[in-house]
C-alpha cells in the first residue's frame, strides 16, 4: 500500500442520489434557509434545524395504524409521537408516559446518514463548490474530496435530530359505560383505525403571551400503506404555502436548542430527544421494566452531537488511526 488515501477512496462507494420528490424537499429547505439568513439569522442553526425537518419526514413516512395515544385534554386527539411522553401534556408542564414511536436505530441510523450526505451535497450544488460527497468505509462514514485542489475530508456522522415533531389527528371524544354511565376515557394507546385519507396535522408548539402553547399546521393525509412520501408532499406544500410555518419552526427549533445546552427545566425542553427522565419526578411516573429508577423521556442513545462516551472514544480511535496510518503516505493529498 504506497498510498492510504487513493486506498480508502477506491473503496468509497459513491453517493446514492435522491429521488425527485427527496431533492424537491431538500433544496426548498436550503433554500428557505438562505432567504431567513438574509435577515442576519445564522445560516448554521437554519440549516441544523432544515435537517431536523427532513429527518421528521423521514419518520413520518414509518406512520401506522397502531402506536397512537389518545388524548382527551381540551378538543380530544390522537398523537403519533418520537418521545415517551404525551406531547400536549408536557406543553402544559404534565407528564404522562406513553411508549414512543421512535424507530429502531439501526434502520434510521441508515437512512439519516444518507439523508444527511445527500444534503450537503445539494448545498454545495447550489453553491457551486467543485466538492463531491462519497459515503465512507472503515473507519471513516464519509468522505468529502475536492480532485482539483487535492483535498480530502474524513467525516464522522451524527445525524441524530433534536426535535421530531409530533404528528395529530383530531378524534371522537372516548367513553366508557360504568354502571349504565358513560365516563370519559383518559390517556390511552390506541390503534388509529381511520389513518388513511384523514387530516394529518403537525405539532408545532407556539409562544404566545409568554408561553409555550398547542399549535398545529396541516401536514395532509396518507393514502395507503404505498403511500410513503405523503409528509414530503405535505411539507413541500407547507413551505410553498405558508411563509408563517417555517418561521414558527425554526423559532421554536431554537428555543428547544438553547433549552437543550445548557439542560434546562423548560417544558419544551422535555420536547427534545436524550432529555432524559422528567424532574422532579412526576407523581404516577413509570418506573424501569428492568432494574432500579425510572423510564426516561428519550434516553441518551438519541443525543444530539458528541456528548456520549463512545462516541468520544471512537472519535479519539479514528484521530489516531488516521494519523498514524494516514500521515505518513500521504502523497499528493492534502
Amino acid at each position: 500500500m504506497n498510498n492510504w488515501i487513493e486506498n480508502i477512496l477506491n473503496r468509497c462507494p459513491t453517493l446514492e442520489q435522491g429521488n425527485s420528490i427527496e431533492n424537491q424537499f431538500i433544496d426548498l429547505l436550503i433554500e428557505k434557509c438562505y432567504e431567513k439568513a438574509e435577515h442576519n439569522d445564522d445560516i448554521g442553526i437554519l440549516l441544523a434545524s432544515a435537517f431536523d425537518l427532513l429527518v421528521s419526514a423521514e419518520y413520518y413516512r414509518m406512520v401506522s395504524h397502531s402506536g397512537w395515544l389518545y388524548c382527551p385534554d381540551n378538543a380530544p386527539r390522537l398523537f403519533f409521537h418520537f418521545t415517551n411522553c404525551c406531547p400536549r401534556d408536557v406543553i402544559n408542564n404534565r407528564f404522562f408516559f406513553n411508549p414512543s414511536n421512535k424507530p429502531i436505530s439501526g434502520r434510521i441510523g441508515t437512512a439519516t446518514s444518507r439523508l444527511l450526505l445527500l444534503f450537503i451535497q445539494r448545498i454545495f450544488q447550489r453553491k457551486n463548490f467543485t466538492e463531491i460527497v462519497l459515503k465512507g468505509t472503515e473507519p471513516v462514514d464519509a468522505v468529502v474530496i475536492n480532485y482539483e485542489t487535492k483535498q480530502v475530508l474524513f467525516a464522522e456522522i451524527k445525524a441524530s435530530p433534536l426535535v421530531t415533531l409530533p404528528i395529530s389527528t383530531k378524534t371522537q371524544r372516548l367513553t366508557t359505560d360504568s354502571n349504565g354511565e358513560f365516563v370519559n376515557t383518559e390517556h390511552i394507546s390506541i390503534i388509529n383505525s381511520t389513518l388513511y385519507e384523514t387530516q394529518i396535522d403537525i405539532f408545532l408548539p407556539l409562544f404566545e403571551n409568554g408561553e409555550w402553547k398547542e399549535n398545529y399546521y396541516c401536514l395532509g393525509q396518507r393514502k395507503n400503506e404505498n403511500d410513503i412520501y405523503w409528509a414530503y408532499r405535505g411539507l413541500i406544500d407547507l413551505l410553498n404555502g405558508n411563509n408563517d410555518f417555517f418561521n414558527q419552526y425554526c423559532l421554536f427549533w431554537q428555543e428547544a436548542l438553547r433549552a437543550y445546552q445548557p439542560k434546562s427545566n423548560e417544558n419544551i425542553f422535555w420536547l427534545t430527544n436524550a432529555c432524559g427522565v422528567p424532574s422532579p419526578i412526576p407523581q404516577g411516573w413509570k418506573k424501569r421494566r428492568i432494574g432500579s429508577g425510572y423510564e426516561s423521556i428519550s434516553d441518551s442513545k438519541t443525543s444530539v452531537g458528541m456528548d456520549r462516551t463512545d462516541d468520544i472514544k471512537k472519535g479519539i480511535y479514528q484521530v489516531l488511526k488516521l494519523g498514524a496510518e494516514g500521515k505518513p503516505l500521504l502523497s499528493e493529498w492534502d
